[in-house]
């Protein structure tokens, strides 16, 4: 039975809620927590168990304390954390954290990746494209992290462009999910995954706070005029002993340049 792909409106509970796993994908390795915290829930126990895990900041202020230490996440803020850790996030207003995990050996302490030196570090931000698919990327869990598997980041277009051009895929290395962000109403956008594009896995429209799988094929996307398309995007590789690069992907030869 062929299991979902689209996973809509993953921002509707409170607390610590495990929307996508292996269990209800068809995903091997990677795993798409939210953590969602207000007066009302103010509070979520954090274990890492055997998995190494990436936290984003995507609204609100938060409160990340990892034994000893405590760590602070504003907007697009990120925290990595090895496996075996165990704590507490709080909020005193709100919160919105993005968690994505992968089993892994991984060691060492938390490290804290603040937006602002990340957008003003030409090494994980640059503006990718040309004309119709303009688009900044942040690499916000990169070689700056000592990380196994996971490698995740932020992706903003330009209004109406397409992203993740042109078509690629790694299904032989890693497996993906794109979570949409920041795109209110009446904003959405147009996401493809396909090996064959006459039979797409899927082709449809995405909203904010959807998430889609991407564990095979291509996966290019495009925003309506006028609007962007934003999206987390969270990889891992399909075990320890592969390459773990944002760049190891294969790219569909009709689009390829000469």
């Amino acid at each position: 039975m062929k299991k979902n792909v689209l996973f809509k409106n993953t921002a509707s509970k409170k607390g610590r809620n495990w929307i996508i796993t292996p269990e209800n994908s068809e995903l091997v390795a990677l795993s798409y927590a939210r953590i969602i915290l207000d007066s009302e829930v103010t509070s979520a126990d954090y274990d890492s168990k055997e998995a190494e895990a990436s936290l984003f900041c995507m609204s609100g202020e938060g409160t990340i304390r990892i034994g000893e230490k405590s760590y602070t996440l504003k907007p697009y803020d990120a925290l990595f954390i090895p496996p075996g850790k165990t704590g507490v996030i709080t909020t005193e207003s709100t919160v919105d954290i993005v968690e994505c995990t992968a089993p892994s050996s991984a060691s060492g302490d938390p490290v804290y990746i603040p937006y602002q030196e990340l957008n003003e570090d030409p090494r994980y931000t640059e503006m990718l494209g040309f004309d119709g698919c303009y688009r900044k990327i942040h690499r916000t869990i990169d070689d700056n992290v000592p990380a196994k598997r996971l490698l995740c980041g932020l992706i903003f277009s330009n209004d109406g462009n397409w992203t993740s051009w042109a078509p690629h895929e790694h299904a032989d290395t890693k497996e993906e999910i794109y979570l949409y962000f920041d795109m209110p109403p009446p904003a959405f956008g147009l996401q493809l995954v396909y090996e064959d594009i006459e039979n797409p896995e899927y082709l449809g429209p995405v909203y904010q706070d959807d998430a889609v799988v991407i564990k095979r094929g291509y996966h290019p996307n495009v925003a309506i005029p006028g609007y962007p398309i934003n999206f987390v995007w969270m990889m891992a590789t399909l075990d320890e002993k592969m390459e773990r690069t944002w760049a190891g992907v294969n790219t569909q030869p009709e689009f390829l340049k000469n």
